[in-house]
């Protein structure tokens, strides 16, 4: 049986590959690095077979983003592209989260943000949002909404973007930034910061058509009273921890409102620290009431990044506390495994400390744990590149829990 089910899904995942074809979308730059492959490509009818559950997403960050862009052959590296996210589906994954802004700068053209060195010339959103259309995989948009870069980095940008010129102008950089140990963040305490988030937000789904846009769990760096001393004595609120969950509140309720102004059916996801409490007191993210009556994101996306040795978070009572946590019939939660740990020691789990290294398919366990959860709509691995480097034995263990859980669906 478990072998039938394997070979119906890589005629799934083989199928888009034979006869997937796109239409580029609108490019707000025509000089960015373009091979002519892509405009001679079309979008085909959807295959009426499709899986609906589970939803197998993997985190590509930044750095993997950028390896691929060192050539400046322009087909060499949709190519690479191309097989990247081939052996990603050939591991089970169907949604992915590319980090296209980490730092306040894009790796795509924006009014918004300084562009990225690093992306060497590429529109990757265009990139891997036509890449993605071919293969049939999911792809949302991943940025961090707040966190930005050092002085002397900001400093040596170009002044076409928006951020640059607030950051240029002593006036809007003290009003709109704050910072904290070196670097600057956004200041979530100013009007402008979801005004800017907005425009991003809808810069990037009427440009792209992403599926979705994901943020992580980037929001307050510090609970240090230093960081907004200014604006908390001048807003004369009387507990600085609820007026500052409060702004990540506001801010998450402007995005999701961007996202689904810009298109009803993309998905705003979020993906919040594992342990509820440090949530709250330490990143101020208000949890409860982001999923809530009504809601403001559609996927919660936890990192459960603990094994179940862990002394002080141990996954399966994470597992139980997110499952059980009450919330809109909208919001799916995802959970959030750690491939990135498998074969290594965890440093802060105490005496599970060694878990990941001596437990067979540990990663394997814990996606049959979530997927089993009733209450689960699927999971999220970090990050890509730790998933294609499992042990064949750990990968084919995530393959077989993975198709053992999913439900095939004859459209009619």
């Amino acid at each position: 049986m478990h072998m039938k089910r394997i070979a119906i899904l890589l005629c799934l995942f083989l199928l888009p590959i034979l006869t997937g074809c796109y239409t580029a979308p609108d490019t707000p730059n025509p000089e960015f690095r373009n091979s002519q492959s892509f405009a001679q490509l079309h979008l085909n009818e959807p295959d009426p077979v499709t899986e609906t559950k589970p939803i197998v997403a993997a985190w590509i960050p930044y750095f993997t983003v950028e390896a691929m862009l060192t050539s400046d052959d322009p087909v060499q590296t949709e190519s690479v592209v191309m097989a990247y996210l081939t052996s990603l589906m050939q591991s089970g994954v169907n949604t992915v989260f590319v980090h296209v802004c980490a730092f306040g700068e894009s790796s795509y053209p924006s009014e918004y943000y300084p562009y990225l060195p690093a992306a060497n010339g590429y529109d990757v959103m265009r990139l891997f949002s036509l890449t993605c259309e071919k293969l049939g995989l999911s792809f949302h948009a991943w940025i961090n909404p707040l966190r930005l870069q050092t002085t002397e980095y900001i400093e040596a940008q170009s002044d076409d973007s928006l951020l640059q010129r607030w950051f240029q102008d002593s006036n809007t950089r003290n009003t709109n930034f704050s910072e904290w140990n070196g670097r600057y963040f956004l200041n979530p305490a100013s009007a402008s910061t979801s005004e800017f988030l907005t425009g991003v937000i809808s810069e990037l789904i009427t440009t792209y058509h992403p599926d979705g846009i994901h943020i992580d769990d980037y929001f307050y760096p510090t609970t240090e009273p230093a960081f907004d001393e200014t604006e908390f004595r001048a807003s004369g609120a009387d507990e600085r921890a609820a007026w500052r969950r409060n702004h990540i509140t506001v801010l998450m309720q402007q995005m999701y409102s961007a996202v689904h102004n810009a298109e009803p059916e993309a998905v705003f996801s979020v993906s919040p620290q594992g342990n509820l409490a440090e949530n709250q007191k330490v990143q101020y993210a208000d949890i409860p009431a982001w999923i809530g009556a009504e809601p403001y994101c559609d996927w919660i996306v936890p990192q459960l990044y603990f094994g179940y040795m862990n002394e002080k978070s141990p996954f399966n009572q994470l597992l139980r506390t997110w499952s059980e946590l009450p919330r809109n019939d909208h919001v799916q939660l995802i959970v959030g495994l750690a491939a990135y740990k498998s074969g290594q020691q965890d440093t802060f789990a105490g005496t599970g400390a060694n878990e990941w290294l001596e437990t067979e398919n540990l990663l394997a366990e814990q996606a049959a744990d979530a997927l089993g959860n009733t209450a689960v709509d699927g999971i999220a691995l970090y990050h890509a590149d730790a998933l294609q480097n499992l042990p064949a034995a750990h990968a084919a263990a995530l393959r077989q829990v993975i198709a053992d859980h999913s439900i095939l669906t004859q459209a009619e």
